[in-house]
């Protein structure tokens, strides 16, 4: 086969792989909606009036003390896994009942009403406002994730752009070396090719 030829199969081949790079390549540089799409929530924490004093153990290798709406919070690391104690006694506390956790998520969001609403209901971690976001929380660490329609639209747009199209980690990786292979040599044949005309003119 020669260049000419190969040069014009690897471009029909690659017709929708760089189109589809250049428009989301194109709306990543735009990026509207991005600030709340990925906004970086946190569990609001307030002033400390007092704290109890702890009897550290041998297996804690790390502690945090800070307040919420809920209360105090006293955390320990063991095992690089946070928990939450009882000062009084070290033991363990367990996660609050649904209605304490979905005050201290309405709590997080009220900075924004017209992106976070209320927040309806809590099951496992998993919230979900009357504005269709989605909360993930994690009481161990007391941190909080959160992701809309616009930040569903964002991750899809990045899979467009990377080739992670089947959602088959192995195969979308394969699929992005073979893609990038592709457009390395579509150029170097498109080189290739007009060295050969320069030469011709030159002849």
């Amino acid at each position: 086969m020669n260049t000419y030829k190969l040069h014009r199969y690897l471009g029909y081949a690659l017709i929708l792989p760089v189109t589809l790079w250049a428009l989301t390549g194109a709306f990543f540089l735009i990026k509207p909606g991005y600030k709340n799409a990925y906004e970086q929530l946190q569990v609001i924490s307030y002033p400390l009036s007092s704290t109890l004093p702890l009897t550290p153990q041998p297996e804690w290798q790390a502690i945090a003390i800070n307040r919420s709406i809920l209360g105090s919070h006293y955390r320990v690391k063991i095992d690089q896994k946070w928990q939450h104690i009882n000062p009084l006694d070290n033991q363990t506390q367990p996660e609050p009942d649904n209605k304490r956790i979905i005050n201290l998520l309405q709590d997080a969001v009220k900075h924004n009403p017209d992106r976070y609403g209320s927040v309806l209901n809590y099951q496992d971690g998993i919230a979900f406002t009357d504005t269709k976001v989605k909360l993930m929380f994690d009481w161990s660490r007391l941190s909080l994730r959160q992701q809309g329609a616009d930040s569903r639209f964002f991750n899809t747009m990045y899979d467009i752009h990377y080739l992670r199209w089947t959602g088959n980690k192995v195969f979308d990786q394969w699929f992005g070396y073979i893609g990038l292979g592709l457009l390395v040599l579509m150029a170097l044949t498109g080189v290739v090719m007009v060295r050969k005309s320069m030469q011709k003119v030159g002849e």
